[in-house]
């Protein structure tokens, strides 16, 4: 299996959007620098503040796997447990337009 996605989306308490940032942000700087990330964007909703949906590429499923058992996921796990977010997971995998 080559390449696979992953798209997360994130609601954020009311009065917790920065706090929801910065724990992505912090993921994000972690995934940058695990070899298998090929791409880690966070984006946030414009009709929807304090919505965030973060588009994940890997180079294989080892990757994502190496990312999900990580020390930084680790974290983050515990942030979004503080912050009752309940994220919602979607593993995509990408079709080459020839």
């Amino acid at each position: 299996m080559g390449a696979t996605g992953v798209l997360a989306t994130l609601v954020s308490p009311i009065g917790r959007r920065d706090e929801t940032l910065a724990a992505l942000q912090a993921l994000e700087a972690a995934a940058a620098a695990e070899p298998g990330t090929t791409l880690f964007s966070i984006n946030e909703h414009r009709d929807e503040p304090g919505t965030f949906s973060v588009f994940e590429r890997y180079e294989s499923q080892a990757a994502v796997d190496e990312h999900r058992n990580s020390p930084a996921m680790q974290a983050f796990r515990e942030a979004l447990t503080t912050l009752g977010i309940r994220p919602t997971l979607t593993f995509t995998q990408p079709i080459d337009s020839a």
